[in-house]
């Protein structure tokens, strides 16, 4: 490895579904799903970061994950990121024992294996393509995410709220060869792949896809080449501006939800095209950073937790009473390519907190969320006043949200 420039390679694999559909709740494929790895190294150090176009990765299948990563790339620890993109449009990777018969079980583990599979085949294209790269960094916007808690007569649940809090800041980080060919663009944004989540067509059939973050990095890879890798921000508490699933309460409480069927793929189509046309603009107004060199390291916190709702009883409250539980520990991830930084952390996070980061930083700054696993919600201070989804859906107790902060900047600001 030579130690005086930045070298990287990345590559996009196809998620082979043909024998593991139906499955999940999900009849067949309107969209290919991807894995993405993106490899980079300098003075003497390498990193690997792979996106996975699935909702969440169970801890299991991580741990197998992580390990093909280390041992295709050998990259470890803090120096290998696992990303989902957070789409609500495939299937999860499920625990044998939960499923009801021997055809789902044997569908689970070839789905299992798909992911095995694709993630070693993109792994071990993007090492075997590493080349001298220059980086660049860029702010674009996001334009299609916006704040999700409403209050309803309920109380205060999910929908489409303008007026609420929503960072748009979409930070980029590209990778050139010595020929000007893009190799690989990075980039976070606070919100959800969500545009199809629930959504059946008029059929009746729920179909998977990479939804809008699919989408847009397929647009990009079409109008750029190279390979796109966009990882969930700080989202937690966003949402897609236009979703084709509504859901909406009356004064009793009474839930009413709406699809809008093949609709929601104009919906996906308009904000997935409107989000790759601002990373284009991103890409082509990137600036050079001359450093070089990849660090990493990671940072645990305890933070106070609570008792989660059960999910299957989540609905609108004006009144709740939140239940301590001790502590809870997670896991900061702090990578940096040349002069710009990532933060990964495994919990969603409100917009405000993944803003609050990148305005005390004074380089560039891609925060992203359930990197090397998930914990759910840990949502804004007073998520807890309102009685948010987030909060009653959250194992992270009030007062979570201003210590992770404090340790997040404490950990940037001794480096």
């Amino acid at each position: 490895m030579d130690k005086g420039e930045m070298k990287a390679g990345a590559a996009r694999v196809a998620i082979n579904l043909e024998d593991v559909l139906p499955f999940d709740g999900f009849d067949a494929l309107r969209h290919e799903i991807f894995a993405r790895a993106f490899v980079v190294e300098g003075m003497g150090r390498r990193a690997c970061i792979l996106s996975l176009e699935v909702t969440s990765i169970a801890p299991a299948l991580l741990v197998d994950l992580r390990e093909v990563v280390k041992d295709v790339s050998n990259c470890d620890g803090a120096f290998s990121w696992v990303v989902p993109t957070h789409t609500f449009s495939a299937p999860h990777v499920r625990t044998p024992g939960h499923l009801a018969d021997t055809d789902a079980r044997d569908r689970n583990e070839r789905y299992r294996a798909a992911l095995i599979a694709a993630t070693r085949a993109a792994v071990e294209q993007a090492v075997a393509g590493i080349r001298s790269v220059t980086l660049a960094s860029a702010e674009g916007y996001c334009p299609v995410n916006v704040n999700r808690d409403i209050e309803t007569p309920a109380g205060w649940w999910l929908g489409v709220d303008p007026k609420g809090f929503a960072d748009h800041a979409m930070p980029v980080l590209v990778a050139r060869d010595a020929e000007d060919g893009l190799v690989a663009m990075l980039a976070t944004a606070d919100v959800q792949s969500s545009v199809l989540d629930g959504s059946h067509d008029s059929q009746g059939k729920r179909l998977v896809s990479g939804d809008l973050f699919g989408f847009a990095a397929m647009a990009l890879e079409r109008e750029l080449g190279g390979v796109v890798l966009l990882l969930p921000g700080a989202a937690g508490d966003q949402s897609p501006a236009e979703r084709a699933v509504t859901v909406a309460f009356d004064s009793t409480g009474a839930k009413q939800t709406l699809d809008a069927h093949e609709s929601g793929y104009r919906m996906l189509h308009r904000q997935g095209r409107a989000m790759s046309d601002a990373l284009i603009e991103a890409v082509r107004a990137a600036r050079e950073d001359d450093a070089i060199g990849v660090d990493a390291r990671t940072v645990d916190v305890l933070l106070p937790a609570q008792t989660r709702a059960d999910f299957c009883s989540l609905a609108p409250h004006r009144t709740y009473e939140f239940h301590a539980a001790g502590e809870q520990r997670t896991r900061v991830y702090l990578l940096r390519l040349g002069n710009v930084e990532f933060v990964g952390i495994q919990p969603e996070v409100s917009s405000s907190f993944g803003a609050a980061v990148r305005a005390a930083r004074f380089c560039p700054v891609l925060f992203a969320t359930l990197v090397n696993g998930g914990q759910k919600y840990l949502p804004a201070p007073d998520a807890y006043e309102k009685i948010t989804y987030e909060a009653m859906n959250s194992g992270f107790a009030a007062g979570s949200h201003e210590r992770l902060l404090q340790t997040i900047l404490a950990a940037l600001n001794a480096a």
